[in-house]
């Protein structure tokens, strides 16, 4: 028996989330519905996908070889789905999108991507434009937002992609001849904070250093898109959302000191205006999107657990 779109989906969810209820939030349906839906994949599969504790919510060995082919049957779905409607006379409706992102989230994530989007997706006309402040309100002059915030917005669908997880971020070069074994070892450094809302100090320090008072200077960026290459050129410490500074982790550019992660209150969504007309292209978009925001939570995990 073939998988249908919905358990494939809801397996995607669930994989990507690691919770059955952000799953449903993300999906708009009942917990108890994704529940079902991936009991229903594992049963045609005849494994078990997850293993549930307690704790946590993990892939199994088999549900990890799964995963990949999963997304690469719903990109082909996806991809099927965008030809047949332009085929039925719908891309005068769906051909082209207007996006607004943060500066920060298009330079330090979605760019380096677009060209995968845009290689499937050619007739595609793509309006990407920097959205400021990151509070302001939905507006119907874009066909997508991607926002950073809590989630929800009056009239608005949100759906999650990243940034759930935060960490102390340093460049190497800033803590070179110091040893770091707790955060008053950070004392006298400077502290790089955001002008806007979320992923901030007092925020990251009651969870991972509660008894931390810091004695430096503090200096203040507009945006992670000066704050992250600030950070990478040694003006200080930093709190930053890990999947935007995971290539440069990785790579040796910058490290965590406190070797910490923390769940964010806030986390970037793309945003629909509620009531918006169907845009096949959008949609295509969203869910190019959220595929991308997958493969990047996988790797974001490979390397907490490492």
């Amino acid at each position: 028996m073939t998988a249908s779109f919905s358990t494939l989906r809801a397996f995607m969810e669930v994989a990507r989330l690691q919770s059955f209820t952000r799953a449903a939030e993300t999906l708009c349906i009942t917990q108890s519905a994704v529940s079902k839906q991936v009991q229903v994949l594992e049963h045609q599969l005849g494994f078990r996908l997850f293993q549930r504790s307690r704790r946590a919510l993990l892939l199994t060995p088999a549900g990890s070889a799964y995963l990949s082919h999963a997304a690469d049957a719903l990109a082909m779905l996806d991809e099927g789905k965008a030809i047949a409607q332009e085929v039925a006379g719908e891309k005068a409706a769906g051909s082209s999108v207007e996006l607004s992102a943060s500066p920060a989230f298009a330079a330090h994530w979605l760019v380096a991507r677009l060209p995968r989007f845009l290689a499937n997706a050619p007739t595609t006309k793509l309006s990407l434009r920097p959205r400021l402040p990151d509070f302001s309100p939905v507006t119907e002059r874009f066909d997508m937002e991607i926002r950073v915030g809590g989630g929800r917005w009056p009239d608005a669908r949100a759906t999650y992609l990243l940034g759930r997880e935060m960490a102390l971020v340093a460049s190497p070069g800033l803590l070179a001849g110091r040893r770091i074994e707790s955060p008053r070892d950070l004392d006298g450094l400077p502290l790089l904070q955001r002008a806007q809302r979320g992923y901030d100090w007092r925020e990251w320090s009651a969870v991972a250093a509660p008894d931390w008072q810091h004695d430096g200077p503090e200096l203040l960026f507009e945006g992670f898109s000066v704050l992250i290459p600030a950070v990478i050129a040694g003006c200080g410490l930093a709190i930053c959302p890990l999947f935007m500074v995971l290539d440069q982790l990785q790579s040796g550019q910058l490290v965590r000191p406190l070797n910490d992660c923390v769940r964010a209150r806030y986390a970037y969504y793309g945003v629909v205006p509620a009531g918006a007309g169907r845009n096949s292209a959008r949609d295509r978009l969203l869910d190019w999107m959220l595929s991308e925001a997958q493969l990047t939570q996988m790797r974001l995990q490979s390397y907490l657990d490492r």
